[in-house]
């Protein structure tokens, strides 16, 4: 069997590294990604020296000048990786790595742009600079061991990759130096390091993006159920704006969207929104009290439900809740099966009788409930003793519908 031609083989080598170096580039540059970008110039230089190699089978170039210039490119394109791997493994990597890799290719430099080839000095200068490559395979091994150890996701999809890759870098290099062979097969391993550390770094950038958009989307619900109203987007449908103020809601809201709007029962509501997606606006609604003709105080416009045994201390709350304008629904010991529901309860008997209501109801109205006495349980937005005073029941009434 003929085997290929060490040009053949360059060629190939150069053709994978200049395509990896396209693709990467081109997403360092649409990402501004540091790291893609190293990589993208590690290919690059690679493939030029690959590429030089396949030139310098010509009789026309002087094989000195060739094995100068392949020399150079692989020896930047070494710090290159370096760099990129720095910035993959910042925690595990030192930042001054690559520098320290530069300052070991001195031989290199001194041998390639000073010295006469062959020599003695050149040889050594040779041996010296592939220690350098030895050395920052075995440093690079180690800190992607340790970035493993340490649960990096990088370092356990990398490290047993690295491992591998690293074995035709130290064979070319002892081939050269203990045997005077040249076999270019380090550019194999660079195009599958550089496919593997491309192709992990878009699944760790995608993983992060999607972990961020899921727990985006956490906070927003969680921020949805916080807000005073019923919370609406123009772009979304909405049953309960549709059944309040008319099938045209959205595009009222986005005509006039600081104006407040009027129901379909006449009832006035305050909106508070703001712009989502060009047109599209977000926000909620709640019920403008003070627009409403005949009520007085912090409570005219609410009705509040009161859940009480008849005596002297439902007597009084009652007065209090009309005396602040509430408009009061007395339902005794029982709640009622059928809506409407108020929008405020007070609650004075067992918390667990409420769970005749219907849940899509209790969900859908979202009253504010303030238990007073019994058990503590889950579920009140607010808790009273018996018997409680003007100023304490005033206060959390305030404090729960928005009226400080």
């Amino acid at each position: 069997m003929q085997l290929l031609e060490w040009p053949i083989l360059d060629a190939l080598q150069a053709g994978a590294l200049l395509a990896l170096f396209i693709s990467f580039g081109t997403d360092a540059l649409s990402r501004r990604d540091r790291m893609m970008g190293w990589l993208s110039l590690t290919c690059l230089l690679v493939a030029l020296r690959h590429s030089v190699l396949v030139l310098g089978t010509l009789p026309s170039l002087n094989p000195d000048l060739v094995d100068r210039a392949q020399s150079l490119l692989v020896a930047f394109g070494f710090i290159a990786l370096c760099t990129a791997l720095t910035n993959l493994f910042p925690r595990h990597i030192p930042r001054r790595f690559p520098f320290w890799i530069a300052l070991g290719m001195i031989p290199s430099y001194i041998r390639n742009l000073l010295l006469p080839h062959p020599g003695s000095w050149d040889t050594w200068m040779h041996h010296a600079s592939n220690v350098t490559y030895l050395a920052g395979c075995g440093f690079i091994v180690y800190w992607t061991l340790r970035a493993r150890q340490d649960e990096d996701p990088m370092g356990r999809r990398l490290f047993l990759g690295l491992l591998g890759l690293t074995l035709p870098v130290v064979v070319e290099i002892a081939a050269l130096s203990l045997f005077d062979m040249k076999v270019r097969l380090s550019g194999f391993s660079l195009v599958f390091l550089a496919m593997g550390v491309g192709t992990s770094w878009q699944w760790l950038m995608v993983s992060g993006m999607e972990s961020r958009i899921h727990r985006a989307e956490a906070e927003v619900e969680v921020w949805r159920s916080l807000v005073p109203g019923q919370a609406f987007r123009t772009d979304r449908p909405s049953p309960m704006m549709e059944k309040t103020f008319g099938a045209s809601w959205p595009e009222r809201l986005k005509a006039t969207p600081d104006v407040p709007l009027v129901a379909l029962d006449g009832t006035t509501y305050r909106v508070r929104s703001r712009v989502l997606h060009h047109q599209e606006r977000l926000g909620w609604y709640e019920r403008d009290e003070e627009t409403q003709p005949g009520q007085q105080g912090f409570l005219s416009g609410w009705v509040v439900g009161l859940g009480m045994e008849e005596g002297a201390e439902q007597n009084r709350i009652q007065a209090l809740l009309r005396a602040w304008g509430a408009e009061v629904q007395a339902w005794g010991t029982v709640p009622p099966r059928e809506g409407p529901y108020p929008s405020v309860l007070l609650w004075a008997r067992e918390p667990s009788i409420l769970s005749v209501w219907r849940e899509d109801d209790l969900v859908r109205r979202r009253p504010r409930w303030v238990q007073i006495g019994g058990p503590t349980t889950e579920g009140p937005h607010a808790r009273l003793e018996p018997g409680v005073p003007e100023d304490v029941l005033r206060g959390t009434l305030e404090r729960l519908l928005s009226r400080h």
